[in-house]
């Protein structure tokens, strides 16, 4: 199982506190720095006018019917990768907008496993 652990700062944002690996690295600090806004990376998971998106720290392309995720700055000589559908990638900004942004929970678990990312919340 990969794991992203994120907890809330002091000062109200999130951070990214440990991952099991790069891929969910990238994922916890997309979540934490990038999104802002949850509905344009929505929207732009379904136009095909846009095949590249770019955030603070994380490159975002569209290849093959699938959304990846890398690390903007990476200094592997092969970026790691995170690759998922773009229901999955929707389903995952939902889950940070409804289950993290509104509730404002101490700590957050994403899982990721059977290729199925799940977030966990604690108090």
């Amino acid at each position: 199982m990969e794991f992203a652990r994120l907890a809330i700062s002091p000062y109200g944002g999130y951070l990214c506190k440990n991952t099991s690996n790069i891929a969910m690295t990238i994922l916890g600090r997309f979540l934490v720095s990038d999104v802002i806004r949850p509905l344009f990376f929505k929207e732009w998971a379904f136009d095909n006018e846009s095949d590249h998106a770019c955030a603070n720290l994380t490159d975002l392309d569209k290849e093959n019917g699938y959304i990846v995720l890398s690390d903007l700055y990476s200094e592997e000589e092969t970026p790691t990768e995170l690759k998922m559908t773009p229901q999955q990638f929707v389903q995952i900004l939902t889950d940070w907008e409804e289950k993290v942004c509104k509730l404002l929970p101490k700590e957050v678990i994403i899982k990721h496993e059977n290729d199925q990312f799940v977030f966990e919340t604690k108090e």
